[in-house]
Protein backbone atom coordinates (compact mmCIF):
# COMPACT_ATOMS: atom_id res chain seq x y z
CA UNK A 1 0.00 0.00 0.00
CA UNK A 2 1.30 3.93 -0.90
CA UNK A 3 1.92 6.25 1.88
CA UNK A 4 0.72 9.72 1.23
CA UNK A 5 0.47 13.10 3.26
CA UNK A 6 -2.68 14.60 2.43
CA UNK A 7 -3.82 18.06 3.34
CA UNK A 8 -6.69 18.33 5.57
CA UNK A 9 -9.13 21.61 6.34
CA UNK A 10 -10.06 23.24 9.65
CA UNK A 11 -14.19 23.91 8.54
CA UNK A 12 -14.06 26.70 11.40
CA UNK A 13 -10.96 28.31 9.74
CA UNK A 14 -12.17 27.97 6.17
CA UNK A 15 -13.73 30.90 4.17
CA UNK A 16 -14.39 29.13 1.50
CA UNK A 17 -12.40 30.98 -1.26
CA UNK A 18 -11.08 28.38 -3.02
CA UNK A 19 -7.54 29.91 -3.78
CA UNK A 20 -6.48 26.17 -2.81
CA UNK A 21 -8.65 24.81 -5.38
CA UNK A 22 -7.84 26.69 -8.15
CA UNK A 23 -4.10 26.08 -7.65
CA UNK A 24 -4.32 22.29 -7.23
CA UNK A 25 -6.63 22.32 -10.27
CA UNK A 26 -4.09 24.82 -12.03
CA UNK A 27 -0.99 22.18 -10.94
CA UNK A 28 -2.56 19.08 -12.05
CA UNK A 29 -3.61 16.86 -9.18
CA UNK A 30 -6.97 18.19 -9.02
CA UNK A 31 -7.21 16.86 -5.30
CA UNK A 32 -9.72 19.71 -4.13
CA UNK A 33 -13.03 20.79 -4.09
CA UNK A 34 -15.56 23.28 -2.85
CA UNK A 35 -18.67 22.51 -1.28
CA UNK A 36 -21.79 24.09 0.91
CA UNK A 37 -21.79 22.98 4.56
CA UNK A 38 -24.90 22.67 6.36
CA UNK A 39 -25.03 25.85 9.28
CA UNK A 40 -22.65 27.54 7.34
CA UNK A 41 -23.45 30.67 5.53
CA UNK A 42 -20.27 30.33 2.87
CA UNK A 43 -19.17 27.24 1.37
CA UNK A 44 -15.75 25.04 2.15
CA UNK A 45 -12.92 23.48 0.68
CA UNK A 46 -12.46 19.75 1.09
CA UNK A 47 -10.38 16.65 -0.19
CA UNK A 48 -12.39 15.09 -2.91
CA UNK A 49 -9.78 12.64 -4.53
CA UNK A 50 -6.98 12.44 -2.05
CA UNK A 51 -5.14 9.37 -4.30
CA UNK A 52 -4.56 12.36 -6.66
CA UNK A 53 -2.53 14.10 -4.01
CA UNK A 54 1.54 14.87 -4.68
CA UNK A 55 1.85 16.42 -1.38
CA UNK A 56 3.80 19.68 -2.73
CA UNK A 57 1.82 22.04 -0.39
CA UNK A 58 0.32 24.15 -2.92
CA UNK A 59 -2.92 24.66 -1.05
CA UNK A 60 -1.20 24.86 2.13
CA UNK A 61 0.76 27.71 0.74
CA UNK A 62 -2.63 29.94 -0.69
CA UNK A 63 -4.61 29.86 1.54
CA UNK A 64 -5.12 33.19 3.75
CA UNK A 65 -6.58 31.53 6.56
CA UNK A 66 -4.20 28.75 7.40
CA UNK A 67 -7.32 26.35 7.52
CA UNK A 68 -4.86 23.70 5.42
CA UNK A 69 -2.46 21.65 6.97
CA UNK A 70 -0.81 17.88 6.57
CA UNK A 71 -2.25 14.90 8.14
CA UNK A 72 -0.23 12.14 9.27
CA UNK A 73 0.89 9.62 6.63
CA UNK A 74 -1.98 7.66 6.04
CA UNK A 75 -1.16 4.13 4.12
CA UNK A 76 -4.40 3.44 1.53
CA UNK A 77 -5.50 2.14 -1.80
CA UNK A 78 -5.59 4.10 -4.42
CA UNK A 79 -9.47 4.67 -5.90
CA UNK A 80 -10.67 3.73 -1.84
CA UNK A 81 -11.94 6.11 0.64
CA UNK A 82 -9.21 7.62 3.02
CA UNK A 83 -10.10 7.89 6.46
CA UNK A 84 -8.86 11.13 7.34
CA UNK A 85 -8.70 12.01 11.08
CA UNK A 86 -9.54 16.00 12.09
CA UNK A 87 -6.50 17.98 13.19
CA UNK A 88 -4.56 14.61 12.41
CA UNK A 89 -1.17 17.01 12.32
CA UNK A 90 1.90 15.48 10.61
CA UNK A 91 4.66 17.71 12.55
CA UNK A 92 7.55 16.11 13.26
CA UNK A 93 8.35 14.88 9.24
CA UNK A 94 8.83 11.08 8.62
CA UNK A 95 10.71 10.37 11.81
CA UNK A 96 6.80 9.99 13.07
CA UNK A 97 6.92 6.70 11.18
CA UNK A 98 9.85 5.10 13.00
CA UNK A 99 7.99 5.50 16.70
Amino acid sequence: MPVAILPDINDAMCIGCALCVQVCTALGPDVLRIKSVEGWSRSKAFVFYPERCISDGACIGVCPTKAIFWMRPTEFTVGQPIPLRENGLFVKGWDELAS
